[in-house]
């Protein structure tokens, strides 16, 4: 039975009060956490709190110019990284980037401070994308509680030393906990909880990070689906060469989760895409074969094939008319602990093995005749996936050939010797389940690679959506515009750039919260959607920033488009405050040397409607070809 942790406050002294200093936020990051409490701070006031820390700036600066915040003009300000991380985001992320700048402080003998934290960002990134699956919890958010949920294991390592974090010899990671509460009277996972909830997380966030025994009942409701997620995105996380990954454990929670092995290959497949800019953002490098060696190795761990015991090539089928020589090969081969089955023909054969289907056999060749054709349709319908031993009474060649020639494996000579039975029967048995191993292996190779060719195109769909609006995003945009261009081109058709910007945004979510800015943000989206035809692409690409290119529109009708979609958000609209967008419309490829050059056209027009008073929309002069 797993020991009782100790009470959290004596665990926060324990770590607190070592003699090694523990890694802590900064001030400023404490302080954003503070912040996010007061209702009466608007996000012009976050920014004034991480302007505290010069270099924290630069990072969320970097961080939203990712590829994962990107929009269509880079982000210069802290005011427009707060917009596009989020203040809950960009306060928690603080509280991680303070503490890894604070953790290379410290040296700990036998602890691999830089794995901790490459391991530490891609658990990150894949809880991140499990919740966009399964728990529809900002990018922001998701990432930072992925990235600090095994922070009570470097708070362990400092504090305590590296001897406090693991035994000498590898166990696998319910007995790594075991062994720390017995030792510390906590484990890493208490310690993750305590710490996260000490620096100001939810206490729902922070309780994601413990989590719970493997025998204990799964629970429904919010918070655990979130130790869930957090215990998967723990499963999923890069391993060295010598620690085995718990497949079985990963594969129980993903089907709890309602995840095939395909969503959990397609997750690790987005991580390893967005491992090296993301690693770059916390001024850790990663090369590309670094990041694909471990990867892989994660890989074909989780496409293995589930290990199964099986049972039908312990079953054994005896067919023989001698009751004695069925009694006697039956007390053998039970010792050996076989499961055994007997019948006196070849027709009550067939009927068990339809039903029960052992792969081992042994016949009796007194009947010939009735024993070579079973033999024979066995081999037409089974090939070599069952083993069959004749028993033959005749020594003569001829007896034996007959029974090689109807397909049987091999033929011992009656009375049978014991030992030479069991040997012959057990060999068979080991034949067969070597076959059905590869075969499995093979089926489930052939299953997996079908299935991730169906998820790659799904995934590339959910990676290219904004999970707040359902429009696409700036990685759907980088897809979907040199083609477009291209194809406009070649045909000699125009092609439409509108630019969309969301009118004194910043003051809608200062003065009403976040809530309803996002709220703001998904009306302008469904009035994006609505006015678009199928063959436009509509995506956002920015805080406030929407895009939609129509092909085969000439300026004429991209105007009168713009201009409907202005009116439309502009309309009075319940439980939203007053709103409007200012747009900007660039028409034509022939006279723009590639797509980028319409598209600074488009975003200059719309700046220019910004600086004639917002609300309107202005139109890039026509460019003659080149």
């Amino acid at each position: 039975m797993q020991a009782a942790a100790l009470p959290d406050d004596s665990i926060l002294h324990t770590l607190t009060s070592a003699e090694r200093p523990l890694p802590s936020p900064s001030v400023v990051a404490l302080e954003l956490m503070r912040a996010l409490d007061r209702r009466d701070l608007g996000m012009r006031d976050i920014a004034n709190i991480a302007r505290k820390d010069p270099a924290l700036v630069a990072r969320m600066i970097q961080l939203a110019n990712s590829a994962i915040f990107a929009g269509m003009r880079p982000a210069v300000a802290i005011e427009e990284a707060v917009l596009r991380i989020g203040t809950g985001g960009l306060a928690r992320l603080a509280i991680a980037m303070s503490l890894m700048q604070a953790s290379r402080a410290s040296s700990v003998e036998g602890f691999d401070l830089r794995r901790f934290w490459m391991t530490s960002i891609q658990r990150g990134l894949v809880f991140q994308y499990l919740s966009q699956r399964v728990g529809k919890m900002p990018s922001a958010e998701a990432f930072s509680l992925g990235l600090l949920s095994d922070v009570g294991l470097l708070a362990m390592a400092v504090s305590l030393g590296a001897e406090a974090v693991a035994p000498a010899e590898t166990v696998d990671a319910q007995a790594l906990r075991d062994w720390q509460r017995e030792r510390n009277g906590f484990n890493q996972d208490d310690a993750s909880a305590v710490l996260l909830h000490h620096w100001g997380f939810p206490l729902v966030l922070a309780q994601a990070a413990r989590a719970r025994p493997a025998h204990e009942p799964q629970q429904q409701g919010r918070e655990a689906r979130l130790a869930e997620c957090v215990a998967l995105s723990r499963a999923l996380e890069l391993r060295t060469e010598d620690a085995a990954s718990d497949i079985p454990a990963m594969r129980r929670l993903a089907e709890h989760l309602e995840l095939g092995e395909d969503d959990l290959q397609s997750m690790l497949a987005s991580a390893a895409q967005d491992m090296a800019s993301m690693a770059s953002v916390f001024d850790m490098t990663l090369d590309a074969k670094e990041i694909d060696a471990e990867f892989d190795r994660l890989r074909r761990a989780l496409s293995s094939p589930p290990l199964q015991i099986d049972t039908l090539a312990e079953q054994l089928l005896i067919v023989s008319p001698d009751a004695e020589l069925r009694g006697s090969v039956r007390r053998v081969l039970e010792a050996e602990g076989h499961g055994v089955m007997e019948c006196e023909d070849a027709e009550a054969a067939q009927a068990i093995l339809q039903v029960e289907g052992p792969r081992v056999i042994v016949l009796d060749w007194a009947d010939a005749e009735g024993v070579a054709a079973l033999c024979r349709r066995l081999r037409r319908e089974k090939g070599p996936r069952v083993y069959v031993l004749a028993l033959s009474r005749e020594t003569e060649q001829k007896g034996v050939l007959s029974a090689l020639d109807a397909g049987a494996n091999d033929v011992l000579f009656a009375p049978v010797s014991s030992q030479l039975l069991a040997a012959k029967v057990q060999t068979g048995a080991r034949a067969t389940r070597v076959l059905a191993a590869a075969e499995a292996e093979r089926m489930h190779s052939l299953r997996t690679q079908r299935s991730l060719e169906q998820r790659n195109a799904e995934l590339m769909q959910a990676a290219g959506t904004d999970e707040l609006t359902g429009l696409g995003n700036r990685r759907a945009l980088d897809a979907f515009l040199p083609t477009a261009f291209a194809q406009a081109v070649s045909d000699r058709l125009s092609l439409a750039c509108l630019m969309f910007d969301l009118d004194d945004f910043k003051i809608i979510n200062d003065r009403f919260g976040h809530d309803v800015g996002d709220q703001a943000l998904r009306a302008v989206g469904r009035v994006l959607r609505q006015q678009s035809r199928g063959m436009d692409f509509v995506a956002r690409v920015g805080g406030e920033e929407f895009v939609m290119f129509c092909p085969q529109t000439e300026q004429a009708a991209a105007v009168s488009v713009a201009e409907r979609i202005r009116t439309a958000i502009a309309a009075p609209q319940d439980d939203l405050p007053p709103m409007s967008v200012s747009v900007g419309v660039a028409v034509g490829v022939a006279g723009y040397v590639n797509a980028a050059e319409l598209v600074r056209a488009a975003d200059q027009a719309l700046l220019q409607a910004k600086r004639q008073g917002r609300n309107r929309v202005c139109v890039a002069p026509a460019k003659m070809p080149q």
